[in-house]
């Protein structure tokens, strides 16, 4: 269902629309064309199709959206929980000393940052 792709065949001008309304109708009710692609100022802007053609389409979108959850939760069921897993919960938690440990080492870091930052920004103003 190449929705997406369109031929010269099914572009019509917006002033074609207008003028020429009913030969564009009966092509699309022959089904001589799925769509006609109406064109406003040279670019696609509307699409026009049968009405059972639609209702086709949305069909088979429900389908495949349901069918796109289904396999969502199914996926989610087979991924364990952080929770379900102990070990990633002791992994995870660290002592306060060590917390007050990487405090300080970051903030030394941030420090050392400024302390270059800083010479940089003198080598500039000597070079100029």
């Amino acid at each position: 269902m190449p929705l997406l792709q369109y031929s010269s065949k099914e572009m019509f001008s917006a002033t074609d629309l207008v003028r020429k309304n009913k030969y564009i109708f009966d092509k699309l009710n022959s089904k001589e064309i799925k769509k006609a692609v109406i064109l406003k100022d040279g670019k696609p802007s509307f699409i026009m199709m049968d009405f059972d053609f639609y209702e086709e389409i949305i069909e088979e979108y429900e389908k495949l959206k349901s069918r796109n959850r289904k396999i969502v939760d199914d996926k989610k069921e087979e991924i364990p929980s952080i929770n379900d897993n102990q070990e990633s919960n002791e992994f995870d938690k660290i002592s306060e000393d060590e917390f007050k440990k990487a405090l300080e080492d970051i903030e030394k870091l941030e420090k050392q940052n400024n302390i270059e930052n800083i010479k940089s920004d003198e080598l500039k103003d000597f070079w100029g």
